[in-house]
């Protein structure tokens, strides 16, 4: 038992000390029209400004981009893709407190390797559930909460 529990203690030391989170794209229901905006609850999504306000009908797909050719270990989600009521496609983007992160695929069996619309190397992920467009955020250590 003792072992057992320091194993779990061992476990969520090293989870804290890389400062690492397994996120995804937020659910259609959980994202709001706020402001000329869609943005989610947690307020780590956000659109560009839009015209009309509507609601978010389902979620489409994801984009990945990787720093260096098709590694899957760094890189930034370049958005998360929806329709909405209205027929309009709207991208959320990912909205971090500073600057110094990066996301990683390595434990994502849902994207695949395409190409963007400039041949470079980009990552799809097409699953009709957000939480399976999932990604490893890494965060520095400079970042608050840490």
């Amino acid at each position: 038992m003792i072992a057992r529990a320091l194993f779990l203690f061992l476990l969520g030391s090293c989870a804290i000390a890389q400062g690492s989170e397994q996120l995804g794209c937020p659910y259609p229901s959980s994202i709001k029209f706020r402001d000329g905006h869609f943005q989610s609850e947690n307020g780590q999504w956000k659109s560009l400004k839009v015209e009309a306000a509507s609601f978010l009908d389902r979620f489409v797909g994801a984009v990945f981009v990787p720093l260096e050719g098709q590694q899957r270990q760094q890189g930034y989600v370049e958005y998360c893709l929806y329709k909405a009521g209205n027929n309009q496609w709207v991208n959320l983007r990912f909205q971090a407190p500073e600057r110094h992160f990066s996301m990683s695929l390595t434990d994502s069996l849902h994207w695949v390797p395409a190409r963007g619309p400039f041949e470079q190397d980009i990552y799809l992920c097409t699953d009709s559930q957000p939480d399976n467009c999932s990604f490893t955020l890494k965060r520095s250590k400079s970042w608050p909460g840490r």
